[in-house]
């Protein structure tokens, strides 16, 4: 029996507009009534994540961050929370000139670039609802240690190249995750969605046969592997796909919608 379902928000909630379809909410809605909780997991900022879940009248404690932090919004306060390490951050601007890669740091509630900032427009087109700023220094003026890296590609084909280049320079210190066709992702060692969702998981005290995960990307593998039924959208990368238990139709088709009526909902 399904007690808890984790969803994605990009690509398996909504698309480019970030609007919910009709049926997505309705099925949310009609779990939620049946007493199944439900969750946003997310590599978005805790800010913006927050918003869909009060959109969507989630209360349950959400995942951000690519499972870095678990924040109860409904309280303001953070029950779990892993940040790159301080002595990371300069090797990792050292890095950024060298390979000439876009890179931003994502703290709780901000996004920080660098002045000289030269993302591409596909970039800033993300950033919609999200709140960000420049700095001359960002290993000075971020008031926080951030919980990830975000490096933007120029174009989807740069993927391989940044990826090696990443590995090279971070090595083991970090999880690199590819989570979006323009964006490939350095968080602390060991953490992904699989860790934050088993993490919340056991604070609720629920088993891992009770989870549902839903999503899309590469960063959803590790939370699809791990729950009791992980479902992957019909639009989802070819990682996400081939760690599903089951594939739905994609997002236009309101595949989250299908998963949850399929999984989750009393027939």
């Amino acid at each position: 029996m399904i007690r808890l379902i984790a969803l994605d928000l990009d690509q398996t909630l909504f698309g480019s507009d970030l609007i919910v379809s009709p049926r997505v909410r309705k099925a949310i809605a009609r779990a939620q009534s049946a007493g199944v909780l439900v969750t946003i997991a997310t590599g978005r900022e805790t800010k913006l994540a927050t918003r869909f879940a009060r959109e969507l009248n989630i209360t349950t404690p959400i995942i951000c961050a690519q499972g870095g932090c678990i924040y109860d919004h409904v309280h303001d306060r953070f029950l779990h929370d892993v940040s790159l390490p301080a002595r990371l951050l300069r090797p990792i601007m050292e890095a950024a000139r060298q390979y000439g890669w876009n890179i931003h740091f994502e703290t709780s509630n901000r996004l920080y670039l660098p002045r000289d900032s030269k993302h591409p427009p596909a970039f800033y087109e993300l950033l919609r609802y999200s709140d960000w700023t420049c700095v001359d220094d960002l290993d000075r003026e971020m008031p926080e240690l951030p919980h990830k890296l975000i490096v933007t590609l120029n174009q989807p084909e740069d993927r391989r190249r940044v990826l090696e280049e990443m590995q090279a320079a971070l090595g083991e210190e970090v999880t690199i995750v590819p989570s979006h066709p323009y964006l490939v992702e350095a968080l602390p060692h060991g953490v992904n969605k699989g860790h934050g969702l088993a993490w919340l998981a056991k604070h609720l005290n629920l088993a891992q046969a009770e989870v549902l995960a839903i999503g899309d990307s590469d960063a959803d593998v590790p939370m699809l592997e791990w729950a009791g039924v992980g479902v992957a959208m019909g639009n989802g990368s070819p990682a996400a796909r081939a760690a599903a238990d089951c594939i739905v139709p994609p997002l236009e088709e309101d595949g989250a919608a299908s998963a949850i009526e399929q999984f989750a909902l009393p027939s």
